[in-house]
Order: structure tokens, then C-alpha cells, then sequence
């Protein structure tokens, strides 16, 4: 198709830069990924947070952050760029900056640094290293140029990579898992089968995500595991392990049966638990419906569009069960997003991959493809091709759970497509 000329294959596509947008028709854009940053520091008691930007991003930042102080003593202030510092830096103002922060009360800051210090290259790790040692609150920093930060998941897990720093040496305790990626209360997404199992089984879970406080990160480094079920906190584990030797489990990524059982295993030998019996009922429903999905979807060609968490290692999986994907939207391509890339090749595929943000315009486009079905959201009451809508639903769900409903659905509008074809 003329229309996807410009895309690049998967293959080629080794970082954010080579994923095009699908049309050029005129869009407002994504949430800038200084807003994620300044509204994550706003939800972790005892963070406070230092904006630096021009008047533009200062100003939209009050609109999601209205309060200089937090709800526990928390500062969050602004630094706005005069037009010598736009030229010639602002080392000497942001050093006068911190201080004051300092002095203030602070415990620990996070720099949010947006476009223009980013551009002109702001040294921020000498920076530091010439004022960490005056001062009693701890700094981090996070560069959030969004010329080189397309949309908002960088926000995410840029911000939470950058809360590594301050976290301090701590002895190890034996029965102690960091969950990363979900906060301490999110009834509204169901949690894996196993944590609770974990905790029956005398293990404490420390969730660490917007919500947690910031003792509690500082503290994190004395857990004997980390979970990771968010890609946004893949990265911050990586770091965890580098620094304190922490070893990492992720279930965000794991579909199949046979990738759950394993990182089951490898969570209860670490602790020389024996989870016989106990996840075998998801365990055989999920089989059952892989069966079901090998039989039925085998040779079905589909898209995954907008609102899909995490479309390549989902595209592995489901390529694993015969479908074929022929187009992808990703709206990040995170720092693992490598190994997903190579396996889904091996596998035979290589789709298109791109950015959507005109679907009402862009779904001409999908349309004339020849999918059988899509994966997430497509504008309008009746969708043009059969859609896996609410695929969003999935988001900070892991394990056996996830792997069911999103097999259920596909089923599902799979049927319909057999009676439409009737």
C-alpha cells in the first residue's frame, strides 16, 4: 500500500526515532512527559520537585500542579528560564535554586528538566556533583526534552529510573519483595495470584509506584527480590540490580503458560517456596484456551492500534498461537523492547510499526489492510474491522488473569468474524 511507504519494519526500528507517525494530518499532539514527571513527584510523600523550563512549561505545569506545597510539607516550585540563561545556561541560578530549597526543608528533589536545558546541553551530573555535598536534601534529575521524548511514557519511566539515586545502602532482608510498577492501593486492577500466595507464605511486599512515599524508596534497596509489573519500572530495576545487586523477576512481559509457570518457579525457589497446587486452576483454564485460540485463530491477521499495554511482547505471544501481525502502533519503544523485536523476526514476522494519532482519519487506512481484526481503540460507534476494544482494561494486570481475559475476548470477536463470514 502507497499509504505505508514511509513505515519501517520492526526489523529496522532500534529506538523511538525510527517510528514515523502513520499520516501527517494535523494532531495537537501527546501529553508533554515533563507533566507525567511533575504529577508522579507530586504522589510520592516526601518528594519535592523542581520544574525547569520556560514561562510556556512553567505555566502548564500549574495547571496539573496548582500547590507550591505538597500535602506533607512537600515543595514544588519552579524555575523559569530568563533569556541570558536560554542562551548561556542556568548553572549558578539552579545552584541558588537548591538551596534555598534546601533550607526550606526539603528531603530529597527531583529535577525535572524540559526542552531548552536539554538543548543547550545543561551539565546537570556536574552540577550536582559540585552541590550534593552542601546540602542536606538528596537531588536527582530526569531530562525530559520532548524532541527527544515523543510522548508521555518516558515521563514515566525516565522519572522513575531517576528515584534510583536516592536510594540508600541497606542489609538485606531475607523475606522482603519490592513490587515495582503498582502502587500500594489499586483495588480497581486486579493483582496477580501471586501476591497474595506470596504474603500467605510469610513474604512482605513493598509496593513502589506514584503513591509510595519516599522513605519507602529509600529504604528499598534492604529487599532480597524486585517484581516488576510495569514497563515504566523495568528500567529502575535494571539500575537496582546494577547498584545493589537486587536480582529481578519480570511478569509484565510473560503470556504464555509456559513463561508464568517459569518466573513462578524461579519467585518461590528464590525463597525455597513450594507453590504446588496453588495457581493450578488459572493454570488449566489459560491452557484450555490456548488450545482453543491454536485451533480457532490460527492464520488471523490483525493490527494493534492505540491503548494496547505493551504490543510487542503481546505480538510474540499471539504469534506463538498462529496470528499474524501486520501492523503495530507503539507509542514507546522502551530500552528492552530489543529482545522482543528479535524474537517476534524469528518467529517470521516483521510488521509495520508506527505512531497514531489521527485515527479518524488513519482508520481509512487500517481498513484497506485486510486484517481480520484489531487489538485497542478505533474511533466511531461500528468500527470498520472487527476490534478487541478494551484492550486498555489490561493495563498493570500480569500472570494467569490477564492471559485469560485477553484470550476470552479475542475468541470472542473471532466468532463473530466466523458468523459474519456465514
Amino acid at each position: 500500500m502507497k499509504e505505508l511507504e514511509h513505515l519501517k519494519r520492526l526489523s529496522k526500528v532500534k529506538s523511538n526515532s525510527r517510528i514515523r507517525f502513520l499520516t501527517s494530518a494535523v494532531s495537537p499532539g501527546n501529553h508533554c512527559p515533563m507533566r507525567i514527571a511533575s504529577v508522579i513527584s507530586g504522589d510520592i510523600e516526601g518528594l519535592s520537585s523542581l520544574l525547569v523550563g520556560t514561562p510556556e512549561c512553567t505555566i502548564h505545569s500549574r495547571l496539573f500542579s496548582p500547590h507550591p506545597e505538597g500535602r506533607r510539607g512537600e515543595l514544588h516550585w519552579l524555575y523559569v528560564l530568563d533569556s541570558q540563561e536560554v542562551v548561556f545556561g542556568c548553572r549558578k541560578g539552579l545552584i541558588d535554586a537548591l538551596k534555598q530549597m534546601d533550607q526550606a526543608g526539603a528531603k530529597a528533589i527531583l529535577l525535572i528538566l524540559t526542552c531548552v536545558p536539554e538543548l543547550i546541553g545543561e551539565d546537570m551530573e556536574g552540577l550536582l556533583h559540585e552541590i550534593q555535598p552542601q546540602l542536606r536534601a538528596r537531588v536527582t534529575y530526569v531530562m525530559l526534552g520532548q524532541f527527544k521524548n515523543i510522548s508521555y511514557p518516558p515521563g514515566s519511566w525516565k522519572t522513575m529510573e531517576a528515584l534510583g539515586a536516592l536510594m540508600e545502602e541497606r542489609q538485606t532482608d531475607a523475606k522482603q519483595v519490592n513490587v515495582l510498577g503498582r502502587a500500594p492501593e489499586e483495588e480497581h486492577i486486579p493483582a496477580p495470584s501471586l501476591l497474595p500466595a506470596l504474603e500467605q507464605k510469610g513474604i512482605a511486599l513493598r509496593y513502589l509506584a506514584p503513591g509510595a512515599s519516599l522513605a519507602e524508596i529509600q529504604n528499598a534497596p534492604d529487599a532480597a527480590l524486585n517484581l516488576v509489573v510495569s514497563p515504566y519500572a523495568q528500567p529502575l530495576a535494571a539500575r537496582m540490580e546494577r547498584e545493589f545487586g537486587i536480582p529481578a523477576v519480570s511478569l509484565h512481559t510473560r503470556y504464555s503458560v509456559e513463561e508464568i509457570q517459569q518466573a513462578y518457579h524461579s519467585v518461590g525457589e528464590h525463597f525455597g517456596l513450594n507453590f504446588s497446587g496453588i495457581f493450578e486452576e488459572e493454570r488449566k483454564m489459560v491452557l484450555d484456551l490456548e488450545q482453543q485460540a491454536k485451533t480457532k485463530l490460527a492464520g488471523l491477521r490483525y493490527l494493534i492500534s492505540c491503548r494496547v499495554d505493551l504490543p510487542l511482547p503481546l505480538s510474540v505471544y499471539l504469534s506463538h498461537l498462529g496470528m499474524e501481525p501486520l501492523l503495530l502502533h507503539l507509542e514507546e519503544f522502551y530500552p528492552q523492547d530489543g529482545e522482543h523485536v528479535k524474537k517476534l523476526n524469528s518467529l517470521g514476522y516483521d510488521p509495520f510499526v508506527c505512531r497514531m494519532v489521527n485515527l479518524e482519519d488513519e482508520v481509512r487506512i487500517l481498513k484497506d489492510m485486510g486484517a481480520d481484526f484489531c487489538l485497542g481503540y478505533l474511533p466511531g460507534k461500528e468500527s470498520p474491522i472487527p476490534c478487541v476494544s478494551e484492550m486498555f482494561d489490561f493495563y498493570g494486570q500480569t500472570g494467569y488473569g490477564r492471559t485469560a481475559g485477553i484470550l476470552q475476548r479475542i475468541l470472542t470477536v473471532a466468532e463473530t468474524i466466523r458468523e459474519g463470514g456465514q
